[in-house]
């Protein structure tokens, strides 16, 4: 079976899917929607005005979306309606990254381990710390703060309320902090089957600092050595997971994002996404062998219990390049130049005649095989110049 293969998305985590789909033997035709320069010739932009109108008169048989606001605002409910199949939670099923608190609800009605919480709409007095602040919901990563001192969670609290993130922060979640190491699981839903990717994990601060700001990720690697126990307290997770889904009637075919933490010897979630992870998913679709258009082809079907991963020896590693303002500012306009035929996906650029320029926060991913892939990808990415280039220095598999 070749499918016409959709991806909407603009980023580098696309950039990774498109990559794979362009590869398999399953696909047929690829389409874009929203590329960006970088990428954009792996296969044919469709415009992203009118785009289901545009999908139908192209023959998409499968939409694949990336980033989550077109998922919460319902873009699988529409195109599922038009009778195009997709690879994306629909509207209700968003929630569980759209809203922490309905995630948090989903969580102990089906006991599934996660940090304690209050849900705070007006302004309270903070006693204790460390806490963590979190905006109910979306905000493109930059919705959580870590307050290691009660002043300091008092006026992040007030800041959000106040509307930081708009509506997104207008409720918040006040959190017990939970303190070990972080994991992220990335599992494929097709109804009644769940399927994990190898376990990654990224760095969401800017630094190393423990109260650096958070980022949409500026690194990930996969896969992380586990224990036995955690081997086997990270399967009776997945088992929770797919109880919770089937029990629920989980009506979609898509991913979702575990963000774990080992934690008193077992795994708590810290939160639910919808999607593959970014900057992991570059990771992991480097690392991976098998056919990402068989994977969907498979999901679809209902059949991936019968689906087998393959992965490159050693490990695969992410190296993300950004503005040195980011997360709270962008580059525009920079010239960009040493990019490497291979190892790269392409996030914030555009092209300016025939050189690439800055046009984002996160501008490159660099991506590495081997047994110390981190190595290699420090390399390349200090090779590749760009004024106010920023990259943490520091990332290693741990």
């Amino acid at each position: 079976m070749k499918l016409n293969f959709l991806v909407y998305g603009s980023g580098a985590r696309e950039h990774a899917i498109a990559k794979k789909l362009a590869e398999s033997e399953f696909c047929n035709k690829l389409y874009l929607c929203g590329a960006n320069d970088g990428f954009c010739e792996l296969g044919v932009v469709l415009p992203e005005k009118n785009i289901l109108e545009s999908a139908l008169l192209n023959h998409v048989d499968v939409l694949v979306v990336g980033p989550e606001n077109p998922l919460c605002d319902g873009i699988v409910d529409e195109f599922s309606a038009a009778g195009i199949s997709a690879i994306g939670v629909n509207k209700y099923w968003s929630q569980l990254e759209s809203s922490k608190y309905f995630a948090k609800r989903f969580m102990k009605k089906h006991n599934i381990k996660t940090a304690k919480y209050e849900v705070v709409e007006t302004f309270k007095k903070i006693s204790a710390a460390p806490v963590v602040i979190k905006a109910d919901g979306l905000c493109k990563g930059k919705g959580v703060y870590v307050a290691f001192d009660p002043k300091k969670a008092e006026t992040v609290l007030s800041e959000f309320l106040d509307g930081k993130f708009g509506e997104a922060s207008k409720r918040v979640l006040l959190e017990e902090y939970l303190s070990g190491e972080e994991l992220s699981l990335i599992s494929l839903w097709d109804g009644e089957h769940l399927l994990s990717f190898l376990p990654a994990r990224d760095f969401k601060r800017k630094t190393a600092d423990a109260d650096s700001l958070n980022t949409g990720g500026m690194g990930a690697y996969t896969p992380v050595k586990l224990s036995e126990l955690q081997v086997k307290k990270l399967s009776d997770y997945e088992v929770s997971l797919k109880t919770a889904l089937l029990q629920e009637g989980a009506d979609f075919v898509g991913f979702i994002y575990s963000g774990l933490i080992w934690h008193d010897n077992d795994f708590y979630v810290l939160e639910y996404n919808v999607r593959m992870g970014d900057p992991e998913t570059q990771a992991l679709l480097f690392h991976m062998e098998s056919d990402l258009g068989e994977l969907f082809c498979m999901a679809l079907q209902k059949r991936l219990d019968k689906y087998e991963f393959k992965w490159k020896q050693g490990s695969s590693a992410c190296v993300v390049l950004a503005a040195n303002s980011y997360p709270e500012g962008v580059s525009v306009g920079k010239k960009i130049s040493c990019i490497p035929e291979k190892n790269i996906y392409f996030a914030g650029v555009k092209k300016d005649g025939d050189n690439f320029v800055t046009n984002g926060g996160r501008i490159l991913s660099v991506c590495s095989c081997g047994d110390r892939p981190f190595n290699s990808a420090l390399k390349i990415a200090e090779s590749i110049c760009f004024e106010d280039k920023f990259y943490r220095k520091d990332l290693c598999e741990n």
